[in-house]
């Protein structure tokens, strides 16, 4: 009886101080390798269909620039265009409570850089009264042609009136950010 319980002590101490900690380490190191094996595919798909190394470094810079674009570095410049794009689609804005902006952090916990520049995210919360169709044409300009990459984290609906065919809208989405 102590020789079986000592052995599974034995095996429950390798467990969790040297096997769990080892096996988290080699997961994280595989997600790295994954990422750095896309990354290489992609730079080589651009190889495969460019015509000279000139052209690459084109693409990759012209890449770079778009995506530099996509990430203000003040919360003013993201803030402001928010009311903006709804004003132009007849989209009443009730409230914009902007959050706490906050390090983005990859899956191991390090920050995340673009051009030696943090990002960081700012979490936003908007109140909006639409019409339903003005309010998926306005998440969709904010995933796709809004000048700041954006994700949309939850959307609550509530009708406003019986006759009045508008809505209630509360979305919470993340503003993303260079520092």
């Amino acid at each position: 009886m102590i020789i079986s319980v000592s052995a599974f002590l034995l095996f429950l101490f390798f467990w969790l101080f040297l096997f769990m900690p080892a096996h988290k380490q080699v997961a994280a190191l595989k997600n790295e390798l994954i990422l750095a094996d896309q990354q290489i595919q992609s730079i080589e798909l651009l190889l495969a269909g460019a015509q000279s190394q000139d052209q690459v470094v084109r693409l990759l810079k012209e890449k770079q620039r778009y995506l530099s674009n996509k990430f203000p570095q003040k919360e003013e410049e993201g803030l402001r265009l928010i009311p903006e794009l709804a004003r132009k689609m007849d989209i009443d804005i009730i409230s914009l409570l902007p959050g706490t902006r906050t390090e983005l952090l990859d899956a191991s916990n390090k920050q995340i850089a673009i051009e030696n520049r943090a990002v960081s995210y700012l979490p936003v919360t908007l109140e909006l009264s639409c019409y339903f169709k003005d309010l998926v044409k306005y998440a969709i300009e904010l995933r796709t042609t809004f000048p700041a990459f954006t994700s949309i984290n939850s959307l609550d609906i509530k009708r406003e009136g019986q006759t009045s065919g508008k809505i209630r809208a509360n979305i919470k989405f993340n503003l993303y950010l260079l520092n």
